[in-house]
């Protein structure tokens, strides 16, 4: 979260809404506080142990948060408050909450309250409540009914998420990505990027001409030949003009070039974590990649990747904010596509793309050739 996000909390604290969508599958355990008069909760599942702090101890806690890492010891050390973009109360004691899996600790919290273990069920929020939650909005993944009848809202964080965020997976949201292509008309037609399960350059005998490209279309076989791809299409919406299909958008009408019954690429989309920084870039970047079928984790730490195990299949990084190394200690098996506005003589080490800032057809083309191996 920028720094320009953080802040104050509201005078009175957004008041959680009503039962908001399908539960979880029976109650599950979890740490209940306070900050600011607001109830939150965290998943009890990765908690390997709660230290009540006090005094000198948890002074010294707080400067360590400060600096982001636990003394000596290398791990993240999180202040929540902070996190949360919330102005951290001033109070003499809190708690040290440990992350980890298998009795290995790999991620630090500093709480300031005194949790207390729970029990309760949780509900994914939906995308259109979030912006009641005031600065910490993408912090908050669900809201969670606790045992005694309260509810309190479902921090969604790296180390230990509850219940998994709503996936934008609707057909409108399907066809929000179009690339504009050119196929030897006047006018600019589009293609679904749902639809397509990968984009291939084709060798010609006029190089000078620049490269064709191939576009391959969900489907056994399904090919189609443009002259080239132009960029992403503004957003729209599908229309029927006649037996023709088009895109209608703020900026114009673009005939669809797939055939109708060309369905989205039949696949279960990749785990994403997108480190960048909080912002317009940001949001733009992953609603791209969410459209593609994706899901998609947001982090605005380089060291992010180290707190997930092998929960992502990718780690999408942006290497103009964040030195490349910054992330060293990410799981091998991910892959690493960085997002940058230079030019990389060598790609940096570990990474098997970087493709330009500015470039969306170019992280298209990138991403669907995690389609093609995971196919």
């Amino acid at each position: 979260m920028s720094s320009a996000a953080r802040g104050a909390v509201p005078a009175a604290p957004p008041a959680l809404p009503g039962a908001p969508g399908e539960e979880a599958a029976g109650p599950v355990a979890l740490l209940a506080f306070q900050l600011h008069g607001m109830r939150f909760t965290l998943p009890a599942e990765r908690v390997l142990e709660a230290m009540t702090l006090s005094g000198e101890r948890w002074r010294r806690m707080v400067e360590m948060a400060k600096l982001g890492t636990l003394g000596q010891s290398g791990l993240p050390l999180i202040r929540l408050s902070a996190r949360l973009g919330l102005e951290p109360p001033r109070t003499e004691r809190g708690a040290l909450v440990l992350f980890g899996t298998a009795d290995k600790v790999r991620a630090t919290l500093l709480i300031d309250d005194i949790p207390e273990r729970t029990h309760g069920r949780v509900t994914v929020l939906p995308d259109a409540w979030r912006a009641a939650f005031g600065p910490c909005e993408d912090m908050i993944g669900g809201v969670a009914r606790l045992a005694d009848g309260a509810q309190a809202a479902a921090i969604d964080l790296a180390i230990g998420v509850a219940a998994r965020r709503a996936s934008p997976a609707c057909a409108d949201r399907h066809d929000s990505a179009h690339l504009l292509v050119r196929t030897g008309r006047a006018e600019l037609e589009a293609v679904r990027v749902a639809s397509l399960s990968g984009i291939r350059e084709m060798a010609q005998s006029q190089p000078e001409a620049g490269p064709r490209m191939l576009l391959l279309l969900g489907g056994a076989g399904e090919t189609l030949a443009v002259d080239e791809v132009v960029g992403l299409a503004p957003e729209g919406r599908i229309e029927r003009l006649g037996e023709a299909r088009m895109l209608v958008t703020p900026s114009g009408r673009y005939r669809l070039l797939e055939p109708d019954a060309t369905a989205p690429v039949a696949m279960e989309g990749a785990r994403i974590l997108l480190t960048a920084p909080a912002g317009e870039a940001r949001m733009r970047l992953g609603d791209l990649v969410r459209s593609m079928g994706h899901r998609v984790s947001l982090a605005d730490d380089p060291r992010a990747a180290r707190l997930v195990g092998g929960r992502f299949d990718i780690l999408l990084f942006d290497l103009d904010a964040y030195d490349a190394s910054a992330d060293r200690g990410m799981p091998t098996r991910a892959r690493r596509i960085g997002v940058s506005s230079a030019v990389f003589a060598t790609l940096p080490p570990g990474f098997e793309a970087v493709v330009p800032a500015q470039d969306p057809v170019a992280l298209v083309a990138a991403l669907l050739q995690t389609r093609a191996r995971a196919a």
